[in-house]
């Protein structure tokens, strides 16, 4: 009876010394190697990546469609607000000669512009999706 008990004290005090080492080995990796996002700066452990370092990051075959995806919709976001500054600059500059045709290249300006907003929205959804995806992976070690 003494022996069964203190078996499975043992047994127990080894467990829980297991458990421990894995939470720390976690946390561990979690500090190193897990990716957080803030706007369009990344933290990676100590080390800040740009939306560009990301792409060595985010190689497994769900990320990297994601990244990609993101990254198109990023193009898109620079293509639409750089028209839309043009827009608004040829508005303000043929305003004097021509007052009709300005106010519709302000009106499709801030059309353009808004539709950036949908655009740069799409693409941190999707980065934010690959980086959640990647940590999961890193931590837990699996690759769907």
């Amino acid at each position: 009876m003494i022996k069964s008990i203190l078996l499975a004290l043992v047994i127990l005090l080894t467990v829980k010394e297991v458990n421990a080492q894995v939470k720390d080995s976690l946390l561990k990796i979690y500090n190193e190697k897990s990716i957080h996002s803030f706007g369009n700066v990344f933290i990676m452990g100590s080390q800040q990546l740009k939306f560009r370092d990301l792409k060595s990051e985010l190689t497994s075959p769900i990320t990297k469609p994601l990244y990609r995806k993101s990254k198109a919709n990023l193009t898109l976001t620079w293509v639409f607000t750089t028209t839309a500054i043009a827009g608004l600059v040829t508005g303000i500059v043929i305003r004097k000669n021509s007052p009709g045709w300005a106010n519709v290249f302000s009106v499709a300006a801030i059309g353009l512009n808004l539709g950036s907003l949908h655009f740069r929205k799409k693409s941190t959804e999707l980065v934010d999706r690959a980086i959640w995806y990647r940590n999961k992976e890193t931590l837990f070690n699996t690759s769907e």
